[in-house]
């Protein structure tokens, strides 16, 4: 059964889950609901509809879209959309209002919140930095909580112009090759076969067969498998194998196992 509030996350490294769990605490009466988990053609009935997840190539986790877009929720709710980032969100908040409008519905209020980038593909984290980054980030998100209690609304603006058709057209590029990511992942001796990268994968695209950890070619490119793994056995191409992992200091293993 749907309490009066309920909150949708998407989260790999704990980023949104713990900005997910603040939130809801701050509410009261309020579902957290992993969205790997409920899966498609969700039903809420709840009065407060929130979807807190990461930015993805300027746009949309691709399983972040493909849920609200099956899912029934009801179109008299308050709706509020997170984006949690290291940077810019591109247009995910007007692609989680447009989808919403194809319900009868709209984004009411929507906002970014900047953490520490942890896409090591592309960039190292500094543990110095990490501790700071969170500090301003819960600074912020107490302002957003406030907000959203009050029932603010306001204007979603989406990029315009060149920009928007530049962040539609890569993001579009780059989430149609991301199930495909996985092929350029490599294991090293150092694995032990533990599991938690087939636990803590969102899309269950990982296996350990015969003694190996296969990858199966529909991966989301989260890139939890990489954070969590304890022995740092996971890696992209030549580009992690020396770079600190990340995950929210507040948040335990065992909250995205299994999700």
């Amino acid at each position: 059964m749907n309490k009066n509030k309920t909150i949708f996350y998407f989260s790999a490294t704990g980023n949104s889950l713990q900005t997910a769990l603040d939130i809801a605490n701050a509410l009261g009466d309020t579902d957290v609901v992993s969205i790997s988990k409920a899966g498609m053609n969700y039903n809420c009935n709840s009065e407060v509809i929130g979807f807190v997840f990461p930015v993805y190539a300027w746009g949309l986790p691709n399983i972040v879209y493909e849920f609200i877009k099956s899912c029934n929720f009801n179109k008299n709710a308050y709706f509020f959309s997170i984006v949690t980032c290291g940077g810019a969100i591109g247009t995910c908040l007007t692609d989680v209002n447009n989808l919403l409008k194809e319900k009868g519905a709209y984004l009411h209020y929507g906002s970014k919140l900047r953490f520490l980038s942890n896409y090591i593909l592309m960039v190292d984290i500094k543990k110095d930095k990490v501790d700071q980054k969170i500090a301003r980030a819960d600074s912020r998100l107490a302002l957003i909580i406030k907000d959203i209690m009050s029932r603010k609304e306001s204007k979603i603006k989406g990029s315009s112009g060149i920009l928007s058709g530049y962040f539609k057209n890569s993001h579009e590029k780059a989430i149609a090759n991301y199930k495909f990511t996985d092929k350029d992942y490599n294991v090293s001796k150092s694995c032990t076969k533990c599991g938690i990268c087939v636990s803590v994968c969102p899309v269950k695209n990982i296996e350990i067969i015969d003694e190996k950890v296969t990858f199966k070619h529909n991966c989301e490119r989260c890139l939890a498998c990489i954070h969590w793994c304890p022995q740092k056995a996971i890696n992209y191409k030549d580009k992690t194998q020396n770079k600190r992992r990340y995950h929210h200091p507040k948040v335990k293993l065992a909250q995205l196992q299994s999700r």
